[in-house]
């Protein structure tokens, strides 16, 4: 398998449909499954501590990297005969030319969807955190039941101060009342 079937056949589909998956207006609880998946997804163990984010972000890097190099090499080039080329040869260098360009492009989409996938899983990560704390702030204030347990996943990198904070501003309310 090339490299750029790699990209294209991996690197592009994944981010690309939990991305959508993410953005769908549905309910609370299609987002909260969707929250699961992207954390499992995320959080594939590959060798030791690297984690499918870890892994994907490296080889879309490396592949944009590598891409603006041979883009930049190819478009600085210029042929010693000047304007002496065959047709064939013109047409050669012109493929070459928006092959590389191609690939930049292949590249840079690749890394930017693995980018704003974990852009949008964190954002909506702590949506679902907010969400969590106002019912349960809700339920206190109003003196009903609690609400049922929350259900979104702990984060890939998970943080103790956000559990901190959902204590602290529980305690806080309670002091008020």
């Amino acid at each position: 398998m090339g490299v750029w079937k790699l990209a294209v056949e991996i690197c592009l589909p994944i981010p690309f449909v939990l991305l959508v998956l993410l953005t769908l207006p549905l309910g609370r609880k299609f987002h909260r499954g969707v929250l699961n998946l992207v954390d499992k997804t995320l959080g594939l163990n590959f060798v030791g501590t690297f984690k499918l984010l870890h892994v994907m972000l490296a080889i879309t890097g490396a592949a944009l990297l590598a891409s603006i190099k041979a883009t930049s090499d190819i478009s600085t080039r210029k042929d010693k005969n000047g304007e002496d080329l065959s047709p064939n040869i013109a047409a050669g260098q012109l493929a070459k030319r928006w092959r590389a360009e191609r690939n930049f492009w292949i590249s840079f989409i690749c890394f930017t969807l693995w980018c704003l996938l974990v852009r949008f899983y964190a954002i909506l990560l702590d949506k679902a955190r907010m969400e969590d704390e106002y019912r349960l702030l809700k339920a206190q204030v109003t003196g009903g039941p609690p609400p049922s347990a929350p259900t979104r996943p702990t984060p890939v990198a998970a943080a103790p101060a956000s559990n901190a904070s959902v204590s602290s501003a529980s305690a806080g309310t309670k002091k008020a009342a």
